[in-house]
């Protein structure tokens, strides 16, 4: 009986940790402490597929509780803010000290009060040096903060990516000095395996577009360059698909006629596939839904499905173009800046497209739309005009909620408990403006009667660091590991009995 006794608690324990070694290694759990935070917003568009959706419902009022003013004068708002692990609102910006221009990350705390900031004057000091930030951090698990950047100097330019500890200390930091120029574009993305994507072109007898991706310890894992045309052109920040696949856009010019080129590569750095069309690239970002990549390209908005090999729709504004990159909703509808001119001027606007392709609603602003749009968890849409004048939340139905008289200089970020940050110009300084609905102390984490709760691919478990697409059917694997315990439990005491 005690020979049975102890063969039944060996196979029992056995059994539980084989259960936790598959659970260990599920794609639920792959997410490390390198991988995108598990936070509010912790890169630009909030996720690795870009599409500006966020599991926060952001604020129902246009109250404005407070703003940061940052240190010098003159400074500016180089990208949207994101939002760290512990709360920490990251805002990159830059100044001039009167001979340099100098790149400056700030951290501070939710309500504005600044806990640290970061100069960046890389290089050989000469008399004048210019450094930047490009696009937004991008913040991990364990509040390692990236940002992407350049630096030029008397004798060229360099491109730089920097990993700065939660503390405001450097981490480490990855020169790239590839040929005579280098120019570092948009935001990174970061892998589950914690890998940096960000994306450069470079001259070195000819122009280059490149997807770099750098390990966590600061080291090249692989660069995918590619050679096109007489000269360089745009190129987006990556999209990670929840699959894992990285996709890279670029433009060349040939024969002075721009092409632009999608290319999908693996976690490797292999060319998996590529497309293209006639046109300038116009998005700086790529978005993803469910294996379908929306891009811009001579303002039409193309639908791309590479596993198709095709575009699935386009859709083209009458005598007028797309100006920004668009945001996609949980229900798949698609929102973007655009204008038209109906012969007596410009009308602009924020444009709301079915996932067929088709028109679902026209917003009209009157100046242009020049920044991304931001999603509530209850659906409200977040945007400002890039001229001046209005910011604008918006309902689902394109009924206008509530909107703010300042002049936005960025993409927003929402925060818990109903914050959202973006940039507006205040006099001769850009600020960041901190708008909270009164009276809200909870949690705001997406409610159960949302408009739409099913989860897709591209509201992904958060566990997942936002980016891996998790099984949305089936039993999930916590309970496959208390039924596997219970059932265990249960013979053992059967056998005692």
């Amino acid at each position: 009986m005690i020979t049975n006794r102890i063969q039944y608690k060996n196979i029992f324990l056995f059994l539980a940790l084989l259960t936790l070694l598959v659970l260990s290694i599920s794609p639920a759990m792959a997410a490390t402490d390198d991988a995108l935070a598990d936070s509010e917003f912790p890169k630009a568009q909030n996720d690795n597929q870009n599409t500006g959706q966020s599991q926060y419902v952001g604020p129902q009022s246009n109250n404005t509780t407070g703003n940061f003013t940052p240190d010098n004068e003159n400074t500016k708002i180089t990208g949207a803010p994101s939002i760290g692990p512990d709360g920490t609102v990251y805002l990159p910006t830059s100044f001039n000290n009167g001979i340099n221009e100098l790149a400056n990350l700030y951290a501070l705390t939710p309500d504005g009060t600044k806990k640290w900031n970061f100069t960046i004057y890389d290089g050989i000091i000469y008399d004048s040096n210019y450094n930047y930030i490009s696009g937004s951090p991008a913040i991990t698990n364990d509040g390692t903060i990236y940002i992407t950047g350049g630096f030029f100097d008397s004798t060229r330019t360099y491109g730089f990516l920097y990993a700065i500890n939660p503390d405001g200390t450097l981490k480490w930091k990855y020169i790239l000095n590839e040929g005579t120029t280098v120019y570092m574009r948009g935001s990174p993305a970061i892998g589950t395996d914690g890998t940096i994507y960000f994306t450069t072109n470079y001259y070195d007898s000819g122009w280059y577009a490149k997807l770099n991706a750098v390990k966590p310890d600061g080291t090249l894992k692989w660069g995918y360059s590619v050679s096109q045309g007489a000269y360089g052109g745009n190129i987006a920040s990556p999209a990670v698909g929840t699959e894992g696949t990285i996709n890279f856009a670029y433009m060349y010019y040939w024969n002075y006629d721009g092409q632009s080129v999608l290319r999908v590569l693996d976690q490797n750095g292999n060319s998996i596939w590529s497309g293209g069309m006639s046109g300038n690239l116009d998005s700086s970002a790529l978005v993803v839904r469910e294996g379908i990549v929306y891009m811009v390209v001579d303002g039409t908005l193309y639908a791309m499905n590479p596993s198709e090999d095709q575009a699935d729709w386009k859709y083209t504004i009458t005598n007028g173009r797309f100006r920004t990159n668009p945001s996609i909703a949980k229900d798949g509808t698609i929102y973007i800046g655009g204008y038209y001119d109906n012969g007596d001027g410009y009308n602009y606007g924020l444009y709301a497209i079915n996932p067929d392709g088709s028109l679902k609603w026209n917003y009209p602003t009157m100046y242009s739309v020049n920044h991304e749009a931001v999603i509530g968890a209850d659906g409200t849409i977040y945007f400002g005009e890039g001229d001046e004048d209005t910011f604008f939340a918006l309902n689902s139905d394109g009924t206008l909620k509530w909107s703010l008289p300042v002049y936005a200089t960025s993409s927003a970020a929402i925060g818990s408990n109903d914050y959202l940050y973006f940039g507006v110009v205040d006099g001769r300084n850009n600020v960041l403006y901190i708008v909270r609905a009164a009276g809200s102390d909870l949690d705001n984490k997406e409610p159960n009667n949302t408009e739409n709760t099913t989860v897709n691919a591209v509201t992904t478990t958060k566990s997942s660091g936002n980016s891996i697409g998790m099984q949305e059917t089936g039993t999930p694997l916590t309970g496959i590991v208390l039924a596997v315990l219970m059932v265990l439990g249960g013979l053992i005491s059967t056998k005692r009995h």
